[in-house]
């Protein structure tokens, strides 16, 4: 555990933070050599330790293996690594990957330059020394920062990156942008507005000589990447930082490589991602496909919610959210009149797979954007059909209607079960309209289904939010049979007698709790914080933390209980790092009741 590291916002893997030295240095940060916040104490073969300078991140002596030496090296040198840091002030250790080194504040990849290009090494060994390392401490990722790359170093885990390779490759003669390295001569303009190109022309560097010439192209190349950071910051504060990879990835091969075999390191992901959120979630690329809140979505429609009925409803998505509020699905819904109240809905929709009804106010199915051509990939298809032959092998519907056009009819067949289409031709019509009432109609005289009440419908919304959010089962015992709702969509809130359960709030997706209504449901274990002897107020730290479930992630709504006080409020960091870091705001408390 650290003593002079915190993070202060969280956006996936991706974090800004302080390190707690000469005021605060706010990260991601960009180290220099002339600006150096590190005392570098050298090999450790040549030099034993000789600072310890209170306002620098100290860096003991170091054996520099790159990710590639020799298994025997790696095993010989990994004890020295480990000796013990008693220093009062920060402490930075060069490790290999596969050490194991407790006590420091900053972890320094070994050898990552000689990485770059090499998607699985590079992602494995961020993997590893986060997993190695305690949730409150930082990570630097030395001489492999360009303003290609960066944002995706930082979206990965990376704390602190440096300037050493935009230097290097000043001195090769490139210029630098977001989007590439050219050389001088490549240019006939320069794309930048930056204080050395408003001054400069690309004639006017080639011509110069080679010294003035290098120390331009390293001033514009540090200030590209300087920018950059700033653009990266920014999106972590708005909780969009992936949107902005998934563009930049596209700059090389090697960077959209590591994407995706990032994105196939789910648990790494989706560990350190929030539940929800209120901004929105922007699908734009086949990588958006992959990402941990659509594959998360999709297992817990698939574990967590179950409806009952005799009769489902397979309908297309809209552009509008929340899809009831949207021209097609409200013609539909003034079509089926009275017949509405029969049927359990489920919408198709692209990346998300499946979204039934009840869960549409849900984050991400309220929040999402997805560009529309009316025309699906094979992968698309084949995600959204696996998506609902899960959801239909988990259910007992008697009969099943698609009412669905273009690729929603392959996708529905490749599905492997058995419905029917009701559809002829443009969903919203007046011949399929017309056609999906006298199906429903026959459907319920064929099977003699009872309506479900506008209340029942409402209630219905909370059990399956609920379901949804903290596990089966838990919806049953939120809602009982006399509860009533109040307010107006979306905002509603729930009541069981006088005392209110919980509310919607639109805004994030979610149900917020009261204390009452954490109480009636199954939250121990999993969405349980248990904290000291004390009454919190407004908010839980982190050392006031003695366990946590490791399956809390930020947003989660978490009940948190002590010998003196119960409460329920919303979790600012994920389970493992309540339990794992010595600073930050773990808890951020709605309601809390003396014991």
């Amino acid at each position: 555990m650290t003593r002079f590291f915190e993070v202060t916002h969280r956006d996936g893997a991706a974090r800004l933070g302080r390190i707690l030295i000469r005021g605060g240095v706010e990260t991601p940060y960009i180290e220099r050599t002339h600006e150096s916040i590190m005392v570098n104490e050298g090999n450790a073969l040549l030099h034993e330790q000789i600072s310890c300078a209170i306002d620098s991140v100290n860096i003991l002596p170091y054996i520099g293996l790159p990710y590639h030496a020799p298994k025997g090296l790696i095993n010989f040198f990994a004890p020295l690594a480990r000796d013990k840091m008693e220093m009062e002030a920060p402490v930075g250790v060069v490790v290999h990957p596969d050490w194991h080194v407790e006590g420091a504040d900053v972890y320094v990849m070994a050898g990552a330059r000689a990485i770059e290009g090499d998607a699985r090494a590079l992602l494995d060994s961020i993997i590893k020394i986060r997993a190695s390392s305690k949730p409150d401490t930082a990570l630097y990722v030395p001489a492999l920062a360009t303003p290609e790359n960066l944002s995706l170093l930082i979206y990965l885990g990376a704390d602190i990156v440096d300037d050493v390779l935009t230097t290097a490759k000043a001195y090769e003669g490139l210029y630098l942008t977001q989007d590439g390295e050219f050389s001088p001569g490549e240019l006939f303009d320069l794309p930048c507005s930056c204080e050395v190109c408003r001054n400069n022309t690309p004639e006017g560097l080639r011509s110069m000589r080679a010294k003035e010439r290098f120390e331009l192209l390293a001033k514009h190349n540090y200030l590209r990447l300087e920018e950059e950071l700033k653009r990266v910051k920014l999106h972590i504060r708005r909780g969009m930082l992936r949107e902005y990879v998934e563009k930049q990835c596209r700059s090389r091969p090697w960077l959209t490589a590591l994407l995706r075999l990032a994105d196939a390191q789910y648990d790494y992901l989706e560990q350190r991602t929030p539940t929800y959120r209120s901004s929105r979630m922007l699908a734009c690329s086949a990588e958006s496909q992959n990402r941990v809140e659509v594959r998360r979505f999709a297992q817990r429609v698939k574990e967590r919610f179950r409806s009952n009925g005799d009769i489902l409803l397979i309908i297309p998505c809209s552009a509008r959210k929340p899809y009831s509020a949207s021209q097609s699905h409200m013609a539909l819904a003034s079509a089926l009149g009275k017949y509405k109240n029969y049927v359990h809905e489920l919408i198709l929709t692209s990346p998300l797979g499946v979204v039934p009804r009840e869960l549409e106010l849900v984050y991400p199915a309220a929040h999402y954007d997805v560009a529309v051509t009316g025309v699906w990939d094979l992968e698309e298809r084949q995600w959204v059909s696996g998506c609902l032959r899960d959801y239909l092998d988990t259910h007992s519907f008697k009969k099943v209607l698609a009412h669905v056009d273009g690729p929603y009819v392959e996708v529905c067949k490749q599905s492997g079960h058995e419905m029917v289409f009701t559809s002829r031709g443009r969903i919203t019509s007046e011949e399929s309209l017309l056609s999906l009432v006298e199906h429903v109609r026959a459907a319920v005289d064929e099977l003699g289904t009872k309506p479900r009440s506008a209340k029942d419908l409402m209630l219905d919304l909370f059990r399956g939010m609920a379901d949804y959010q903290f596990g089966a089962g838990n919806g049953e015992l939120l809602v009982p049979e006399d509860a009533t709702v109040k307010g107006r969509y979306p905002r509603y809130a729930l009541f069981g007698g006088r005392e209110q359960l919980c509310s919607i709030s639109p805004d994030y997706g979610s149900l917020s709790l009261t204390l009452e209504g954490a109480k009636r449901m199954r939250l121990e274990p999993d969405y349980e914080v248990t904290i000291g002897d004390f009454v919190p107020k407004g908010s839980v730290l982190a050392p006031g933390i003695i366990g946590a479930s490791l399956q809390i992630r930020p947003g989660d709504d978490v009940l948190v209980k002590g010998p003196k006080a119960i409460g329920v409020g919303k979790a600012k960091m994920s389970g493992y790092e309540m339990v794992g870091s010595t600073r930050g705001m773990a808890v951020e408390l709605r309601h809390v009741e003396r014991l």
